[in-house]
């Protein structure tokens, strides 16, 4: 019954969605917005990064010589550019290591512990893209996660996120190449990155193999030397201008707007935060003073206290203070435009995501589970408002 149940409702939902958000050419919910008040020249940095973002790179832009992808906008697709990772066509992020005598080794010397599984192939340069080594014994599919709202969570203060930890989590203690400190992670599925301009340089480095001052050295095919021809380019191929086009498109990109709040999610909601859910899920944390004045005391309605936790999908991968069995707890606004859950997304509905979590979340399961049929229903509500 309760299946049933989901399924009716994530199809009104969906109908909904269709009915009311505006489309972008190809027929798709078109997500990719600034935030509202920024100003003129924060909005052209917002629209060159789109650009830059958006850009299918080549070789002699330095692509390669392994990768996953040509452009950002490639995996970050779901519904419109700054989303999560479309259905088909694109691999997922396979992250690899192995346990050695109980310490974590992501095989950096075999292609790990992200494998670029794609390979440029010019004359004089005929490479295949990394696979999985007979030595990997950990092996994680990841999802990409969505990127809307990134600068509001960016803005939350240190001390906010820590203030979280008396609920039982943890953050991730992670080190920032562009700083040379150690700082609170606050993006990717382990927190294990500190920054939007971080996340901006390793993915240009790790998706698409383009070296950046954050990041100068080229990765090496499955841990080999790069062979001669291979290198396109001479010196770093972005001289920081991309990485800082990449993070300023992320900074202004606007969140995911909410579903119209009836009676009946706003019971949801209630419910959400009485099973236990919003413990980790917390719903709103506030950004502090911000030279952005968008950015600035803002309310962030993530559903999320970016700090660690086990709920028993633990994938192996360790990085930074997260170990294996941890994740930062996923942020679920924008959750009603994904059809995948959870970081391998094997979950495709709601339902199951929810029954996957364990360990750290039993109890809130357990909360869940004991609902009322008409208090599941204003439960689900609730989630597909977001």
């Amino acid at each position: 019954m309760l299946l049933a149940a989901a399924a009716v409702f994530l199809l009104m939902f969906a109908q909904w969605r269709i009915n009311s958000q505006p489309l972008n050419a190809a027929g798709k919910e078109n997500l990719t917005n600034p935030l509202p008040g920024l100003t003129k020249a924060q909005l052209a940095d917002f629209n060159d990064g789109l650009d830059d973002f958006s850009e299918v790179e080549k070789p002699e832009d330095g692509l390669g010589p392994v990768f996953n992808g040509k452009s950002c906008a490639e995996c970050h697709a779901v519904p419109s550019v700054g989303g999560s990772e479309p259905n088909v066509g694109v691999a997922r992020e396979t992250r690899i290591g192995r346990l050695v005598n109980g310490v974590f080794d992501p095989l950096v010397n075999l292609g790990g512990g992200l494998l670029q599984q794609r390979a440029i192939d010019l004359p004089g340069c005929h490479l295949k893209g990394e696979v999985v080594p007979p030595e990997a014994t950990i092996v994680s599919l990841r999802n990409t996660t969505p990127l809307f709202g990134a600068g509001l969570i960016e803005a939350i203060p240190e001390s906010t996120i820590l203030g979280n930890e008396s609920n039982g989590g943890k953050a991730n203690h992670v080190f920032n190449p562009d700083t040379g400190e150690t700082e609170i992670g606050r993006f990717g599925w382990k927190a294990q990155v500190a920054t939007l301009h971080q996340f901006a340089g390793d993915a240009y480095l790790n998706e698409m193999g383009i070296t950046n001052p954050s990041f100068p050295d080229e990765n090496k095919p499955q841990g080999q030397p790069i062979p001669p021809g291979c290198i396109t380019t001479a010196g770093l191929e972005d001289d920081g201008s991309g990485v800082v086009a990449f993070a300023n498109f992320m900074r202004f990109l606007a969140p995911a707007p909410r579903g119209p709040v009836t009676n009946q999610v706003k019971t949801g909601e209630q419910l959400f935060g009485q099973v236990g859910c919003a413990s980790c899920h917390v719903p709103t944390m506030m950004t502090g003073p911000n030279s952005v004045a968008a950015l600035s005391n803002k309310s962030v309605n993530l559903f999320s206290d970016l700090l660690l936790h086990n709920v028993g999908t633990g994938d192996g991968i360790e990085q930074g203070q997260a170990n294996g069995n941890e994740f930062r707890t996923a942020p679920l606004w924008g959750l009603s435009r994904r059809d995948r859950f959870m970081h391998d997304g094997k979950s495709k509905s709601i339902e199951d995501a929810i029954l996957r979590h364990g360990v750290d979340a039993q109890n809130a399961v357990k909360g869940v589970a004991e609902l009322r049929r008409s208090d599941y229903d204003a439960l689900l509500s609730f989630l597909g408002s977001l």
